[in-house]
């Protein structure tokens, strides 16, 4: 089951906070039957939802995409190229997105969820959100867990009110004044069966001019265009 995973502005940032361009490692490590496949990228992230995600191994790969849900994913050694357009591979679809942009809520109420439900349980703010019509049986609710300015989990409910999807945020650290969390955990509930994805950033950095090479990657005209 997909999810739709919020298309909402990048907020503007101000004092210590304000930067044009960050970058830092990602390693993603996926669980599913009994296997463990890792990958390893470097991102690049502008203020205004620009993204760049190189890839070394086991293929090169640029993968280039904006909130506007435009990708292009480039392969040097072939020089070929993958274009679409869609909404649920915009820059928002990634967690960090938010955090970056201190988006109050996940974004949640942006795109029209509906709060329908508050609770205090254990010092944590637990609030309810409808998902929006448009969203059809796909998904019932959103349940959000804060720790005060900060989200901690994010509960996927589909129509039996039963989970389906269920995001950790933790291991919060602060970047320029920003709560941001190095390490995120997802589990996928598939039948019988779970897909658990962990995912850590590390080494961080505003602004460096040597990453302007690949924040400004453009993909050669000759390229193959591949459908």
């Amino acid at each position: 089951m997909k999810i739709p995973f919020l298309i909402v502005l990048l907020a503007l940032l101000g004092g210590d906070q304000d930067f044009e361009w960050l970058s830092f490692k990602m390693v993603k490590r996926v669980n599913a039957q009994g296997k463990t496949t890792r990958m390893d990228a470097l991102i690049f992230f502008k203020k205004n939802g620009d993204m760049v995600t190189y890839l070394d191994k086991p293929t090169e790969l640029f993968i280039l995409n904006n909130s506007e849900g435009e990708l292009q994913i480039y392969n040097p050694d072939q020089n070929s190229v993958y274009k679409s357009v869609n909404a649920n591979y915009g820059s928002q679809n990634n967690p960090f997105y938010y955090f970056l942009g201190e988006v109050p809520n996940m974004g949640l109420e942006q795109v029209g969820y509906k709060l329908t439900d508050t609770k205090v349980d254990d010092g944590f703010l637990v609030s309810t959100w409808a998902a929006p019509p448009s969203l059809g049986s796909e998904i019932k609710s959103i349940e959000l867990v804060s720790d005060g300015d900060k989200a901690v989990f994010m509960g996927f409910k589909d129509k039996e009110d039963a989970y389906f999807k269920k995001m950790y945020f933790y291991q919060f650290t602060k970047l320029r004044g920003l709560t941001f969390p190095e390490a995120i955990t997802e589990i996928d509930y598939i039948e019988e069966d779970s897909i658990i994805t962990k995912t850590t950033f590390h080494d961080f950095n505003f602004d460096n001019v040597g990453d302007k090479e690949i924040l400004n990657f453009q993909i050669p005209e000759n390229a193959t265009l591949l459908k």
